[in-house]
């Protein structure tokens, strides 16, 4: 993991949003927060 910021994104919270189409494969941390929440996800792409 080099640690790279890949990408930053506000969204709404009715907003349908797909992530890595244009990614390689690899092994991301997606990090997802509202107010004061935050949740830390590890997604695997092939």
């Amino acid at each position: 993991m080099l640690g790279k910021l890949v990408e930053d994104r506000k969204a709404q919270v009715s907003d349908i949003i797909e992530l890595g189409d244009n990614y390689p494969s690899g092994v991301y941390n997606v990090i997802v927060s509202q107010g004061e929440n935050t949740k830390t996800m590890r997604v695997i792409k092939r």
